[in-house]
């Protein structure tokens, strides 16, 4: 007697199947949007604590007062930071307003631009589109600020108190402490 089994599928299976990956896939990739861009908003907040308290220990360390500049312009940002009062975030590594610390031999730029967190933007409490904050080299004080980055899926503030602590906290309360 004959195997009369048949192996595989059915096209009536394979049309199943297809359809079902289809659906799935049209609900999957509107949450993995929102996903990322709640990763970026994140991510940028991280990095703009993370170099604000690297200026403020680097006042504390050297014992040098550091400038942190921010420009916020309609649909552009960036900040950097130096040991230099006229710090210009916009200015290239060869510029002599360069965001740099260091020596001749050994100089490091710090600055981050609006292009690095697409869809990120980046504003001030105070209606002045060019900002500096002053971190003393004694205590690591630092003028009062506040700063609030947004996009489609929230916004999150970054706060300098006087002291120079900085803190992230959220309006909505999601992974960070309610402002």
């Amino acid at each position: 007697m004959e195997d009369t089994r048949h192996t595989g599928f059915t096209l009536l299976e394979l049309l199943v199947t297809l359809a079902l990956v289809g659906l799935l896939t049209s609900l999957a990739v509107p949450a993995m949007g929102r996903l990322l861009d709640t990763a970026r908003l994140r991510s940028a907040t991280e990095a703009f604590y993370q170099e604000l308290q690297q200026a403020r220990n680097h006042a504390l360390t050297h014992q040098k007062s550091v400038y942190f500049s921010l420009s916020v312009a309609a649909d552009q940002w960036c900040y950097g930071w130096s040991e230099l009062a006229a710090c210009d975030c916009k200015a290239d590594d060869s510029e002599a307003a360069a965001c740099l610390t260091g020596s001749d031999i050994q100089q490091r730029i710090h600055r981050r631009l609006s292009t690095d967190f697409p869809s990120v933007e980046l504003n001030t409490t105070r209606r002045s589109a060019l900002r500096s904050l002053h971190f003393s080299s004694v205590r690591g004080t630092a003028s009062a600020d506040s700063f609030v980055l947004r996009n489609d899926t929230g916004e999150l503030h970054v706060i300098i108190s006087p002291l120079g602590r900085v803190r992230i906290c959220s309006t909505d309360g999601r992974g960070y402490p309610a402002c």
